[in-house]
C-alpha cells in the first residue's frame, strides 16, 4: 500500500486536527524510505494551511519514531503548519522534510507563554520552490521571503553574501494576521537542516559546510530592513542548530542559516531621532563592528535629494554595544535623516529612513511599505504619538480597504492590512486625521 499522502490544498484551504485532544499521528516504525506516511503540500497552489487546532506539544505525534524519517514537506513560503499553541508551553516539534526526502526537524520550546489566543505559523523552504535548480541555489537572494529585502554581507553591507548562507528559509511567525500574539512567547529554537543545502549547490563557501560547525541562526528585521541587528544566535551540533533563544521583541519571521564569521550585513541595533529643545538629536546603537570606519549623517527635506550634515568616527572592530548621538541645530519643520556607515576600505552601507521635525512639523512619516503576500505592511516614523485613520486606494480612487483610528507611537510603528482579496496591481495608501496627511505609493502582488 502506498503511503504517500498528498494534500492538494488550494488557497485558504486546511487540513485540520480540530479539537482540544485530537492529534495528527504518524506510525514512523519503518526505517525504509516510502513506507512510513508523510505529507506533501502540492507545490502547485501555496498558500495551504495544515492546521493543528490543539495546543499541547502532542499536536503532531510520531509513533515509534524512527531516526531520519521524514514526515511533513512544506517547500513554500505560503505552504504553513499553523500551530493553535495559545498559551501552552512545551517543545513543539514539526517534522518537516526537504524535496529529496530528509529529514530536517523544526522544534520550538516555548519556556515563557504567549497571549491565549495566538498561533504558531510555521513554513520553509529552499530554492527549488521557485524553480530554480540545486546547483544554483546558493543566490537565495532570488527567492527571499516576502519580508526580506536583501541579503547583504556584514564586512560591506551591500554585497549578496548568499554563499554564506544555506539553501534554505524558515518561517516561525508569531505575528501573523488574526492568528498573531499580542504578547509574543519566549522560545528557544533547534533547526534541523541538510548538509546538502550547505555545500552542494554549486557556489557555497566552503566555510559554511556542515562538518565545519560554522553555522548560526539569523532572523531578519523587517522594520529596521536588517538581518544583523541582533547578534547570531544558536550553535552548531552535527545537522541541527540549537540553542536560538530570541527575545520576544527579537522573535521575528523570516530565519536562515549562515556562516558564523561572515555573518548577514550589518550590526545596527537601533537609529532613532526625536526633537530635543528645539534641535533633533540622533541616536543610534551598534551591536558589533568590523572594520567601521566612521558613520555620515545625511539629510533630505524631500527623501530624494541628500547631504551630508557630519560625521561620527566608528570604532573599528567592536564586539560590544556602542552609543552613538548627533545633533542637528537646523531642525526647523520635517527633514528625513539617514545614516551612512563607510568601511577601512572606503565601502558603505545606508541605514534606513527617519522623518524627524521640530517647529510647524510634527515629524510623522511612512518611511517603508512591503507586500508580505498575506499583508502590505506600512513602517510609519513619528517623533509623537498620535492616531491616523488608513484608506488604501487604486488608480481610481475606489476605496479597497479602510481602517479607523491607527496608533501611531512615537518612534518607529508597524501597520499591517489584509489585502489577500485585493487583485495584483499599483495602489496608493493613506493615513490622515485633522491635521495632518501622507500617502505613499504601494505595489501589491
Amino acid at each position: 500500500m502506498n503511503k504517500l499522502v498528498t494534500l492538494a490544498l488550494g488557497t485558504a484551504a486546511a487540513f485540520s486536527a480540530h479539537g482540544q485532544a485530537a492529534r495528527l499521528v504518524f506510525n514512523n516504525a519503518s526505517a525504509t524510505m516510502g513506507n512510513h506516511p508523510w505529507v506533501v503540500f502540492s507545490p502547485t497552489s501555496p498558500g495551504a494551511y495544515l492546521v493543528i487546532d490543539n495546543p499541547a506539544t502532542t499536536g503532531i505525534t510520531q509513533l515509534v519514531t524512527t531516526s531520519g524519517v521524514p514526515v511533513i514537506k512544506s517547500e513554500h513560503e505560503q505552504n504553513k503548519t499553523r500551530w493553535a499553541v495559545g498559551s501552552g508551553t512545551g517543545t513543539y516539534t514539526v517534522p518537516f522534510s526537504t524535496t529529496s526526502a530528509v529529514a530536517m526537524p523544526l522544534s520550538v520550546q516555548v519556556t515563557t507563554a504567549g497571549s491565549a489566543d495566538g498561533s504558531l505559523v510555521f513554513s520553509t523552504y529552499n530554492s527549488l520552490a521557485v524553480g530554480t535548480p540545486v546547483n544554483a541555489g546558493y543566490d537565495n537572494n532570488g527567492y527571499r521571503p516576502s519580508d526580506v529585502t536583501h541579503m547583504h554581507d556584514e564586512p560591506t553591507g551591500t554585497a549578496n553574501n548568499s554563499s554564506n548562507a544555506i539553501d534554505r528559509f524558515w518561517i516561525i511567525d508569531a505575528g501573523e494576521g488574526s492568528y498573531a500574539y499580542t504578547t509574543k512567547p519566549a522560545v528557544n529554537i533547534t533547526f534541523g537542516f541538510d548538509p546538502v543545502e550547505t555545500n552542494g549547490n554549486g557556489g557555497n563557501d566552503p566555510a559554511i559546510q556542515a562538518a565545519n560547525g560554522n553555522l548560526v541562526a539569523q532572523r531578519f528585521n523587517s522594520s529596521l530592513g536588517l538581518w544583523y541587528d541582533i547578534l547570531p544566535l544558536g550553535a552548531q551540533s552535527g545537522n541541527t542548530v540549537g540553542s536560538v533563544n530570541p527575545a520576544p521583541a527579537d522573535f521575528l519571521r523570516s530565519w536562515t542559516l549562515s556562516n558564523k564569521n561572515l555573518p548577514l550585513p550589518i550590526t545596527l541595533a537601533a537609529w532613532e531621532g526625536r526633537c530635543d529643545g528645539g534641535a533633533v538629536k540622533l541616536a543610534w546603537t551598534t551591536a558589533s563592528e568590523q572594520d567601521n570606519l566612521f558613520f555620515t549623517i545625511e539629510k533630505s527635506r524631500n527623501a530624494t535629494d541628500w547631504a551630508a550634515i557630519g560625521t561620527v568616527p566608528g570604532a573599528v572592530n567592536s564586539s560590544q554595544m556602542i552609543q552613538y548621538s548627533f545633533v542637528d541645530e537646523d531642525a526647523h519643520g520635517l527633514a528625513y535623516y539617514r545614516l551612512r556607515q563607510t568601511d577601512i576600505n572606503g565601502s558603505s552601507t545606508v541605514s534606513n529612513t527617519l522623518a524627524v521635525g521640530c517647529g510647524t512639523g510634527n515629524g510623522t512619516a511612512i518611511v517603508n511599505a512591503w507586500d508580505d503576500g498575506g499583508y502590505l505592511n506600512l513602517v510609519v516614523s513619528s517623533t509623537i504619538d498620535g492616531a491616523y485613520d488608513l484608506v488604501l486606494m487604486d488608480a481610481q480612487g475606489k476605496v479597497m480597504a479602510s481602517r479607523g483610528a491607527q496608533t501611531i507611537n512615537t518612534g518607529t510603528t508597524t501597520l499591517r492590512v489584509d489585502k489577500r482579496d485585493i487583485a495584483t496591481g499599483i495602489y496608493v495608501v493613506q493615513l490622515y486625521n485633522s491635521t495632518n496627511m501622507m500617502s505613499r505609493r504601494v505595489h501589491l502582488e
